[in-house]
């Protein structure tokens, strides 16, 4: 566990612990101090990306091992990285459970929308469900670094909103879970 700076500028992070909600509460405190300290964004967007991570964190912990937490080797791990070069923040939660399938019917008020709301707050969410488990990538673009590399006209300080979409309107979702 730790940050990294390779070669390139890029900076990692990598995060391990148990599948279950004070681990997932645990890792949105330090993403949310990590993207403070590394990325010049403004509140809204720290808390988007926050959001945005926390809810595939939480679902980890609530689905990734069938609610049976105290499964041997029920760990997740979130990998955080920023590129300064590209101005971009990517979020990877990963797992050694099983993908469970979203239903469409059980969208209601309260539950089955945290695949939608990873999509409309990233710029591209990624799910690889393999045998041995399942990562899921957040990417989030203009995301230039603090130490005044930003790119002149970059629009800081300025709400970042995914080209093309308003606030309010509705992004239509694939059974995937992948936006169109």
């Amino acid at each position: 566990m730790g940050d990294s700076a390779p070669a390139g500028g890029v900076t990692n992070s990598s995060h391990t612990g148990p599948a279950d909600g004070d681990t997932a509460a645990g890792f949105r405190g330090y993403l949310r101090r990590w993207l403070i300290d590394t990325v010049h964004l403004d509140a809204e967007r720290v808390a988007d990306i926050v959001l945005a991570s926390y809810e595939a964190l939480s679902n980890c912990a609530e689905h990734a091992y069938n609610d049976d937490v105290s499964a041997n080797g029920a760990v997740m791990t979130m990998d955080v990285s920023h590129d300064p070069t590209e101005e971009t923040v990517q979020v990877c939660v990963t797992d050694r459970g099983s993908w469970i399938e979203p239903d469409p019917g059980t969208v209601n008020a309260v539950r089955g929308r945290g695949l939608i709301l990873m999509h409309r707050l990233a710029d591209k969410c990624t799910v690889q469900a393999r045998s041995d488990g399942t990562t899921l990538c957040l990417r989030f673009h203009r995301c230039p670094a603090l130490n005044g590399t930003a790119r002149a006209g970059s629009g800081l300080g300025n709400r970042v909103r995914k080209p093309g979409v308003r606030p309010g309107r509705r992004i239509e979702s694939r059974p995937d879970g992948c936006h169109k």
